[in-house]
């Protein structure tokens, strides 16, 4: 029983390490600054609300405006959209909104919200800057219901940002939502977005 025991936790182990959201940099990876503990202090500064380009097949996205009330640079680093319905849900006018970055140290980013110059949200994130010179956030999302890969499955996301060579923010996040049945896999969402915010200052 031990031994059956054993193999079912390696199997499950192994699932999950397989199947977990991974990053992928091929649509966005000639366009940003590999930073080091040095130059990290590049993050700082002010950035637009509201994206301006997705990186994709076609490296723009074709309909930008209409995403506008759904993707912003606040929720995307903060992973806090709940939180933040409270705040403005329909943020009719997102040209009021801004977010101000500040790299504390090597392993955390403080992260301000701002409508018309007056501080709504800030918090502060843990994370590492890894050798490829992103900064890889650490609130990773992970949310999994049943018995995961046997009966049920799994949603998890993450985060990591980039200095863009135009001195942007790209934001870079990697979804799986994929479940199983005895471990054969069903289809389930699993992407990367990557989005780029327009410094300000």
């Amino acid at each position: 029983m031990k031994n059956l025991f054993r193999i079912f936790v390696v199997l499950l182990v192994s699932a999950l390490l397989f199947n977990c959201a991974s990053f992928s940099k091929k649509d966005f990876k000639k366009d940003y600054i590999s930073l080091n503990p040095v130059d990290i202090y590049k993050f700082n500064g002010k950035y637009t609300f509201a994206p301006i380009k997705k990186y994709d097949k076609k490296n723009e996205h074709s309909d930008l405006e209409s995403i506008k009330k759904y993707i912003n640079s606040y929720n995307y680093i903060t992973n806090d959209i709940l939180k933040f319905e409270n705040i403005d849900s329909t943020v009719n006018n997102v040209s009021q909104y801004y977010i101000e970055l500040k790299i504390l140290n090597t392993t955390e980013l403080s992260v301000e919200l701002f409508k018309n110059n007056n501080s709504l949200k800030k918090q502060q994130i843990k994370g590492t800057l890894k050798k490829d010179g992103m900064f890889y956030l650490d609130n990773n999302y992970l949310k999994c219901t049943g018995i995961p890969y046997l009966f049920g499955g799994c949603n998890n996301n993450k985060r990591r940002i980039a200095v863009s060579k135009n001195y942007n923010l790209i934001i870079n996040e990697a979804v799986d939502n994929t479940g199983a049945l005895l471990f054969l896999f069903w289809a389930g969402q699993t992407y990367n977005d990557v989005y780029e915010f327009k410094r300000l200052e």
